[in-house]
């Protein structure tokens, strides 16, 4: 058990059979597969007109061929343009042994006859071969170790983000301690202000009458009724200044409606 509770996984998951199928069957079967096409490369090339002592090597350089571009493919990253010419390569070699097995089967049946394409296409083998793995060990070279760690995070998937079932915890705001309220500062008593003269009283108590009878413009009448209960003069010479001082102030009383007297 694991530190978490959960079953151990096991390094090797693999049965015993198939790791001993991939380790020793695999090579085993490689080998039989071109030991078996190495006789029909070799009738190939001598019925193309080679000498027996080199078309021995015919089988070799196709085995070899395939051999190469396997393991080059094997040690590069997946998804580079490497690796796609190294697998390219196995797959031609394979195709190659397979076409010569089959074209010397046939012109030794005497279903096909011994042409110069054969000829060619035989003698244009080894050259192919050679030039395609220079080809394959230079590109394979360029890639640096730093090279090969980019290609592989490039090309490997990106795992998923995992969106997680528990629900958020919701925090719960904490409330803010009360002040203590501050006393009201103790209102000084107001200094008395200067005493009005008799005129600013006058035209104080003009200036009311406008509100109090409604928005109207007060006579004469009502000036001195309200001047006389304020024991102010109040002839008719000054209602009639104190109401022109009123509405020189604000002319717009002018245009109020004149009230009806009592």
């Amino acid at each position: 058990m694991t530190p978490s509770g959960s079953p151990a996984v096991s390094a090797d998951p693999l049965p015993l059979l198939v790791r001993l199928a991939i380790t020793g069957g695999r090579p085993a079967v490689l080998a039989a597969a071109l030991a078996l096409s190495a006789p029909g490369e070799y009738r190939l090339a001598v019925l193309a007109g080679w000498d027996w002592r080199f078309a021995l090597i015919m089988p070799a350089v196709l085995s070899l061929y395939a051999a190469v571009a396997a393991a080059i493919a094997g040690s590069l990253p997946k998804g580079s343009t490497e690796r796609k010419q190294a697998n390219a390569g196995a797959l031609i070699a394979l195709l190659l042994a397979l076409a010569a097995q089959v074209g010397s089967h046939l012109i030794e049946a005497g279903y096909l006859g011994k042409s110069p394409g054969v000829v060619i296409a035989v003698s244009a083998v080894p050259p192919a071969v050679a030039a395609h793995v220079l080809h394959l060990t230079a590109a394979a070279s360029r890639l640096t170790p730093k090279a090969v760690k980019a290609v592989e995070l490039v090309s490997a998937p990106q795992p998923a983000a995992q969106e997680s079932l528990e629900p958020e915890p919701v925090h719960t705001p904490e409330p803010e301690p009360e002040e203590p309220e501050e006393p009201e500062p103790v209102k000084e008593p107001e200094e008395p202000s200067e005493p009005l003269t008799p005129r600013e009283q006058t035209d104080r108590i003009v200036r009311g009458l406008y509100d109090s009878l409604g928005n109207c413009r007060p006579g004469t009448r009502h000036i001195r009724d309200a001047l006389a209960d304020a024991s102010l003069p109040n002839s008719d010479g000054t209602c009639r200044e104190a109401r022109k001082r009123v509405e020189l102030a604000e002319p717009h009383l002018r245009d109020l409606p004149d009230a009806i007297a009592a």
